[in-house]
């Protein structure tokens, strides 16, 4: 992923004579100083901020891209009509016009510009008369080459005109050709109110129009390592058997994903000066239409398989089994430390987002060195649309994590039930936005799935998340994000494993403590003790808060995110847990305390007193009270867990 500053420079030079005081076609009136040809530079940045500069940016830009640039507001006027630039090497300063090896002076102009036959590209002025120039930019890149061969067959995207009124444009062409391009977001220079950019640099951000993507898969499963993941297409589709099963597949439940021939256009509906404060200033954004809706759009995203896979960490014999922590996740498309593990696949923007489905088959096969295996089916997770809006010149990334607490099934029972075993897959789904550093989010894969995000975080480097960071819970059930309000359906703990212990701090170990445990009301603390007398303590943390939005500030695209959910600030690092109530537990009608005691009970493990409907714990080691009513969980409730790591900062 690539992101390209253009810089438009303007440099002072003196006119030749007085009738050459004008800036394009129309007279204006020039301060002393204005008589300014302006020009263009180039550089070029990556997402790791090394710069790639003059004939590299060049490269990748195919030596040339498209401007055009107005004045004035209303009326408003061209000053540069779909202007080609080009890159010519030891040029710069050769005239006025050139500061560093690109050009626009003298050159045709785009075949899409509305200049008169034959006309040839001028030199162009700034105007103080007028208070307001945009300009806009985009480059067809080096195009696709459908045979490799890049001397033959180039495929470019085809544009249309950028408008003089909005600056929008489009461009028309294949998947591979629309993702070869570049675009730029909105330059306005400014002359009034005390501002004057004029004269200043005019910096040109291009980026890829083109995102990418990359799914990876861990597991944290005790006692086994996992092997043969097989994916499904759709919700209801049986398992491919002719090896397309082995490619990792997610699936929205429409055709609205962009594969194919298409058009996008390219606009920015947040400009002028009363917006010049806002989030969303100038940016660019796309959308697609599909040239044929029944071949060009697809319910699935297809990715490379994970053949010949192996955890880094070493787990059994190499070339079978997936990696055990975020850092050591593995790959689609390579395996973990060669030159393919973590390869981004290229894919268009998709701004509207939509639920994306991972449904899979994979094996366990036991640790202990007896070879058993279990295999479990249809483990689902759902990623929110919130994010899967795919932006140009991001890469997301999509970590499934595969936990003891799966929605997936084993099998059926002797009445033909489904049995579902296990843990869910958890996903860590890492966005990493080229344009303002790295961010990732982590979801659950289950059902509900619980989704968590953090601005920045990098949990492939940090093996989850970072200490003092705002932390974002979404559960999305049945493909709604579901309301979240703590202590009603909602909470978080933090949770400790004594050294030694028999038992694993693990989703399903939180699940039997919360319903186990004892329980100090005063703590709120549940203790389970192990035949080596060794504590799992699942502690209340307070520091949820319900959310109906993300602010600028957090979000991935740096935009306001309606979403509904919840979020904790971790003070310190340690093992965080998210609890949703899917459903809720039955209680009996109650028990008199004096009963209780006559019956022989001393202690209130595994009680609740009710309040308004509202039942609460007991502490499982106090005596009953002889006039209160207690109450005992006939029906437990459901639950579905998150453990969320948090680490120091490094």
């Amino acid at each position: 992923m690539k992101k390209l500053f253009f810089l438009a420079a303007a440099l002072t030079v003196m006119a030749s004579c007085a009738d050459e005081k004008f800036f394009g076609e129309d007279p204006g009136t020039l301060s002393e100083n204005a008589t300014k040809a302006i020009t263009i530079g180039s550089g070029l940045k990556a997402v790791t901020r090394a710069n790639h500069e003059g004939s590299e940016a060049a490269t990748l830009l195919n030596n040339k891209f498209v401007f055009a640039g107005t004045k004035g507001t209303s009326p408003l006027s061209y000053v540069f009509d779909q202007y080609n630039m080009k890159y010519v090497e030891n040029t710069a300063y050769t005239t006025e016009s050139n500061s560093s090896n690109w050009e626009y002076v003298s050159y045709d102009p785009a075949t899409t510009s509305s200049l008169p036959s034959g006309a040839k590209q001028t030199i162009k002025y700034w105007d103080y008369s007028t208070t307001q120039y945009d300009f806009a930019a985009y480059s067809l890149g080096a195009g696709y080459d459908h045979d490799d061969n890049p001397a033959t067959d180039p495929q470019y995207a085809t544009p249309s005109a950028i408008a003089a009124n909005n600056k929008s444009y489009t461009l028309q062409g294949s998947k591979d050709a629309l993702a070869a391009c570049y675009i730029s977001n909105l330059v306005t220079a400014y002359n009034r109110d005390g501002v004057n950019d004029y004269g200043n640099i005019v910096n040109f951000t291009f980026r890829s129009l083109g995102a990418k993507i990359r799914v990876a898969l861990y597991e944290t499963i005790p006692g086994y390592s996992v092997k043969n993941v097989k994916y499904y297409t759709s919700s209801v589709a049986a398992l491919a058997s002719d090896g397309t099963e082995d490619d990792v597949t997610l699936f929205a439940g429409s055709k609205v994903l962009p594969t194919g021939n298409g058009t996008m256009t390219v606009t920015f509906p947040t400009v002028g000066w009363a917006n010049k404060e806002a989030t969303d200033y100038n940016k660019a954004h796309v959308s697609f239409a599909a040239t044929d809706a029944d071949t060009d759009l697809s319910t699935t995203l297809v990715l490379a398989d994970l053949a010949n896979f192996a955890g880094a960490d070493g787990v059994q014999d190499a070339g079978n089994y997936l990696g055990r922590t975020s850092k050591t996740a593995t790959f689609a498309g390579g395996l973990v430390g060669s030159p393919a593990a973590g390869k981004y696949f290229t894919i268009l923007p998709y701004e509207t987002g939509t639920n994306l489905t991972l449904r899979i088959k994979y094996t366990l096969v036991s640790t202990d060195g007896s070879g058993e295996e279990v295999t479990i089916d249809n483990a689902t997770a759902v990623v929110p649309a919130e994010y899967t809006k795919w932006n140009p010149n991001y890469a997301y990334t999509y970590i499934f994590k595969i936990s003891d607490y799966t929605n997936g099934s084993t099998g059926v029972d002797g009445e033909g039930n489904i049995v579902t075993g296990l843990t869910p897959i958890t996903f860590d789904a890492v966005v990493i936005d080229s344009e303002d550093g790295l961010q990732e989010t982590i979801t659950t894969v289950s059902s509900p799935s619980i989704t968590t995000y953090a601005k920045g975080e990098v949990v492939t480097a940090n093996d989850e998340y970072l200490v003092s960071n705002n932390i974002y819970a979404i559960v999305n059930k049945d493909g709604a994000n579901q309301t979240l309000t703590p202590g009603t359906n909602a909470w978080l703990y933090t949770a400790t494993l004594a050294s030694g212990a028999a038992q694993t701090l693990s989703e399903a170990s939180i699940d039997n403590a919360l319903a186990n445990g004892k329980y100090n009301s005063t703590t709120k603390t549940w203790t389970v003790t192990d035949a080596n007398s060794k504590n799992l303590e699942v502690i209340l943390n307070n520091g949820l808060s319900a959310i109906t939005e993300i602010p600028a500030a957090d979000s991935p695209n740096g935009n306001v995110l309606t979403i509904t959910g919840a979020k904790f600030t971790p003070a310190a690092a340690g093992t965080y847990v998210l609890r949703y109530q899917v459903t809720a537990p039955t209680y009996d009608s109650g028990t008199l305390g004096s009963a209780l005691t006559a019956a022989g009970v001393t202690t209130l493990d595994g009680y609740f007193t009710k309040d308004a409907e509202v039942y609460t714990q007991c502490n499982s080691t106090t005596a009953p009270t002889a006039e209160t009513t207690y109450y005992k969980i006939t029906t437990p409730g459901k639950y579905m867990y998150k453990i969320v790591k948090v680490v120091a900062a490094p």
